[in-house]
């Protein structure tokens, strides 16, 4: 137990060292911003606000911290804050419903229309069975989020074979993986953001009186040339006007990244009519009820060519794009519903 706890202090030592490397580098971006402050003095402001506050540099830009006062920057939700959140607002046994993917769609199968299958004590002809008869599939780690380690597999592709192989070398060694049914977006938002499926992200808390607060609502797009549409692997993330199903201003990526137009399809974010987005928020209103310990979600939805389809609950939800969508910090409020 002592060696274990050796090992977690030396992680959390090396994590901290290597940001304060990383920080100087960081705060020569941050200085083009706001050049009147000294390097130096940008330097310590990072250390300061990721070793007491828990913002790590993505935080840093997302929110402007150069243009916010004390007292608004301790109002948001950092990422290690937004940890502390996931404790707080769901039980263990609901957050590892959450984490791993084929017990969440077992467990939300009614809102799920795409065929799917999970590695786990299949043979390799089942999964290759699979495979053929859809045709498309991607394949996902069973128990990673952000868009890490996935890959598209199309029995027509000339890298079929290829793929293949890495699949199966990667369960070979312990890997596990959900294997679905590629979904294609509807015309409007594929016309928009070509190239992965773009998908409506919808952040829920439940109160200590389990009555519902939406916090966010935006759309996540890929880069038109990369698989996946996660914010954190090169995708960008708009506000949707929930009154109005519209996207609204511009468009964010990582380190202060904006786009007043889509960077492969030219279209304009600002005013964009996101379809049957009213669907969304009533499919949202049932489903959080289904695991009420679940407090503290991002539901992510596609609006497929044959309805919506629930893809995945994100448990804790990522911090920068929903307080993108509030444009403000939320900690104080979260605190009041904990």
């Amino acid at each position: 137990m002592n060696a274990i706890v050796r090992k977690l202090k030396l992680y959390r030592i090396s994590t901290v060292l290597n940001y304060c490397r990383n920080s100087w580098d960081n705060s020569a971006f941050v200085i083009k911003q706001c050049p009147s402050k000294s390097r130096f003095s940008v330097f310590v402001d990072l250390l300061y606000w990721y070793i007491f506050y828990g913002n790590d540099f993505n935080d840093y830009c997302t929110f402007t911290f150069w243009n916010k006062s004390i007292a608004e920057r301790k109002a948001y939700i950092s990422l290690r804050r937004n940890d502390v959140l996931r404790y707080t607002f769901s039980t263990p046994e609901v957050y590892e419903l959450f984490l791993d993917k084929a017990k969440f769609n077992q467990r939300f199968r009614k809102y799920i229309n795409r065929g799917w299958l999970t590695t786990v004590n299949k043979s390799w002809d089942e999964i290759v069975k699979f495979i053929i008869q859809y045709r498309d599939v991607i394949a996902k780690p069973l128990k990673d989020y952000g868009g890490h380690g996935v890959f598209r597999i199309c029995t027509s592709s000339d890298n079929y074979k290829y793929v293949l192989d890495i699949l199966e070398q990667k369960i070979i060694t312990g890997e596990q993986f959900i294997i679905e049914e590629i979904i294609t977006n509807c015309e409007k938002l594929k016309n928009l953001a070509p190239g992965s499926l773009n998908t409506i992200r919808i952040v829920t808390v439940l109160d200590r009186e389990k009555q519902l607060h939406i916090l966010a609502a935006l759309l996540r797009m890929g880069n038109g040339v990369a698989l996946t549409d996660n914010y954190h692997d090169g995708g960008m993330a708009c506000v949707i006007d929930s009154e109005k199903s519209i996207l609204k201003g511009d468009a964010y990526g990582m380190n202060c990244a904006r786009y007043e137009v889509h960077p492969y399809s030219h279209i304009k974010f600002d005013g964009f009519i996101i379809p049957h987005f009213d669907e969304c928020i009533s499919i949202i209103k049932e489903i959080v009820y289904y695991e009420p310990d679940a407090r503290y979600v991002g539901w992510d939805l596609a609006i497929a060519q044959n309805g919506i389809e629930l893809l995945e609950g994100n448990i804790p939800p990522g911090e920068d794009i929903t307080q993108i969508a509030s444009g403000c910090g939320l900690w104080y409020k979260m605190q009041a519903w904990k």
